[in-house]
């Protein structure tokens, strides 16, 4: 006959049992968010909150978020804004640190001058590209660039910001409230967000970004 187990032993199986199918739910959670996460279109629908891009109108001056690996596909854009003639001017971050080295020059450039030089390659005038001062304090970097931009065109009476997608919503956030409420702010994507070159970079650290500049930038 089969021995019955006592209470003591039905609680420990039950509790085996349970952390069994714990782990097992664990496992198949990770597993999967793994695969899904490592395709294009589930990362673009987990980053498409973070998604703005409501320039419906032209503007005065269109400010390149600086910095990333995705910076050049932003000035490419502000470059296409300048061509289709919905912005008039372009301006960018000053960067004095030393980028690549250029062979037809025989020289290092800064990232400035570099930003300008290639601007000027896709056909935008230097007359038409103007500087922004650095930011001082990195550790907030686009309420930083905002409030930079702020300082030296507070007159301007409308502004697109033209950065990468998961950066959007922030950066229209930070130009807010620091522009002055008569200056009319808009925002455009470099891309859409399933093309982007910020696609694979950590989406989690974009929405943790996002909460702390509502609280911070006033």
């Amino acid at each position: 006959m089969p021995t019955s187990q006592s209470p003591a032993e039905n609680t420990t199986a039950l509790k085996s049992l349970r952390w069994r199918r714990a782990f097992i739910l664990v496992v198949v959670l990770w597993i999967g968010s793994s695969i899904l996460l490592s395709t294009t279109w589930f990362r673009a629908w987990v980053s498409y909150p973070l998604h703005v891009s409501n320039m419906t109108t032209n503007a005065d001056i269109a400010y390149v978020m600086s910095d990333g690996h995705a910076y050049w596909n932003r000035l490419y854009a502000a470059s296409d804004l300048y061509h289709m003639g919905q912005i008039k001017k372009i301006a960018v971050q000053e960067n004095p640190t030393s980028s690549r080295y250029d062979f037809v020059l025989r020289r290092s450039q800064t990232v400035t001058q570099r930003s300008i030089r290639y601007l000027n390659s896709l056909g935008v005038p230097e007359n038409r590209i103007v500087t922004v001062p650095g930011t001082k304090d990195p550790t907030l970097g686009s309420w930083s660039e905002a409030q930079a931009f702020a300082d030296e065109f507070r007159e301007t009476p409308n502004v697109v910001v033209v950065t990468s997608s998961p950066h959007t919503r922030r950066s229209l956030l930070c130009f807010e409230r620091a522009m002055p409420a008569s200056c009319q702010v808009t925002v455009i994507a470099d891309s859409l967000p399933d093309e982007g070159a910020e696609l694979f970079a950590p989406i989690w650290l974009e929405y943790g970004k996002l909460a702390v500049y509502w609280f911070v930038a006033r």
